[in-house]
């Protein structure tokens, strides 16, 4: 189970970091982005203040070779000093526009439809900043359309018709990318792998903790059907050595006083009344042993006292306290009744006691409290039950799917503390016709 949870924990840890490594990109290419358009747009804002009242005194309809040649002399510094990437002029012809002037002669008098959303935003004095896209217009800028923005400015040439003021802005999207990730990426893979070797000594625990209540409830289980068995075996043992024998007797002590005199018939009836009666004591001892009766909460003292009585016998001295303002709900009584039983068992098979005493008090939080103490020899009980010692696992495991606890503390000698909900209702098990009980 550890190997398996610690391999889970490492895919987990790995899986984290991916997701983490992708969140990161993510944010980091989104961030890159954002800053790449404010950064074209201040570098826009700074070359319109200086080139736009130059611009708007050309008239643009009749832009000659010699108003090209003054434009291009005027521009190239912005140009040269890497400040912007292209530089293009756009004349607006009804439902179309010209580029008038650009740096890359081969584009000169390019026509595209005119765009009216695009225009009315530039109209309204916007500054409009858009990604470079990927078509034969922007051919000569392709290579670089991951690190340009195309950044568009409205305004009027000299006579007063509309055009566009175009330039592309090298933003190195690229390269503040590469260097934020190799900064924070290192830092959160570290950071993953941190909290994954802080989880692991916790992951640990709580496997080994899951491992051992598995392990508890498949020996619960098969402790259960062991049990079953070793009572079915009892049962047949003791009805094949005392009862079947008894009764057998007694039919041929009846055949015998059929045919002897009245007073040796007499004492033989007597001596088959009184085998008859041990069977039936033994009998009635044996279905009570199967099949518990209720117990009323009235009835408490005398059920727990005929239990002691029952199973220490002429053994162990039996000590049984019973508190006087004990409140005990019917199915609380019932499970008390049988767990007392189970552990009264165990201390008169496995301890070698003396002395055993049971003591049922109400506790705090309406609850109750059933104490089962002996001077045996006492174990150790962190160590796991062996094959056969059943009874303190399944009383554990009774008590806690009740809601109860139970503490053991032993030696020498030997207390085990139940503890209980006094108003205990035991949960029905419906079996339906034809079927076995399904193990949970």
């Amino acid at each position: 189970m550890v190997p398996t949870t610690l391999r889970r924990l490492a895919g987990l840890t790995v899986l984290a970091a991916v997701l983490l490594c992708g969140l990161v990109a993510l944010g980091v290419r989104l961030i890159g982005e954002a800053e790449g358009e404010r950064t074209a747009h201040r570098v826009s804002t700074q070359v319109a203040a200086a080139v736009l009242v130059r611009l708007a005194e050309y008239d643009f309809t009749g832009f000659g070779p010699a108003d090209r040649a003054e434009l291009a002399t005027d521009l190239a510094p912005f140009v040269d000093s890497g400040m912007v990437f292209r530089i293009k002029v756009w004349s607006v012809e009804g439902d179309r526009v010209r580029i008038v002037f650009s740096d890359e002669q081969r584009i000169e008098s390019q026509l595209r439809p005119f765009d009216p959303q695009l225009g009315a935003r530039l109209d309204a004095g916007e500054t409009v900043v858009l990604p470079v896209p990927d078509d034969a217009e922007h051919r000569f800028e392709s290579d670089r359309a991951d690190d340009l923005r195309e950044v568009y400015i409205g305004f009027r040439d000299a006579a007063g018709a509309p055009a566009r003021f175009e330039i592309y802005v090298p933003v190195d999207v690229t390269s503040t990318v590469r260097h934020a990730m190799g900064v924070l990426l290192p830092l959160a893979l570290a950071g993953v792998l941190l909290l994954g070797c802080a989880m692991l000594p916790l992951a640990v625990v709580v496997a080994r903790r899951i491992d051992r209540d598995r392990r508890e409830r498949q020996d619960a289980l098969h402790y259960g059907l062991a049990a079953a068995e070793l009572a079915r075996r009892d049962l047949a043992r003791k009805l094949h050595d005392d009862v079947i024998p008894d009764l057998a007797g007694a039919g041929l002590l009846l055949d015998t006083a059929a045919t002897s005199t009245p007073s040796r018939a007499g004492e033989l009836v007597a001596t088959v009344r009184a085998r008859i009666h041990d069977s039936a004591r033994q009998l009635r001892a044996l279905l009570s042993d199967l099949a518990p009766p209720a117990i009323e909460p009235a009835t408490v003292p005398q059920a727990f006292a005929r239990l002691i009585a029952g199973l220490a016998g002429d053994g162990p001295r039996s000590t049984l306290d019973v508190a006087d303002d004990l409140r005990l709900g019917p199915d609380a009584a019932v499970l008390l009744h049988r767990a007392t039983g189970e552990l009264l068992r165990n201390a008169l098979i496995h301890s070698g006691a003396t002395a055993i005493r049971v003591a049922i008090a109400p506790e705090d939080g309406d609850r109750v409290r059933v104490t089962v103490t002996d001077d045996g020899r006492g174990f150790d009980p962190t160590t796991p039950s062996r094959p056969g010692h059943i009874g303190l696992l399944l009383v554990r495991r009774a008590v806690e799917d009740a809601g109860g606890t139970m503490t053991v503390h032993s030696g020498p000698g030997t207390s085990v503390d139940l503890v209980v909900p006094a108003d205990l209702r035991l949960r029905p098990v419906d079996v339906p016709a034809g079927r076995g009980v399904r193990a949970r």
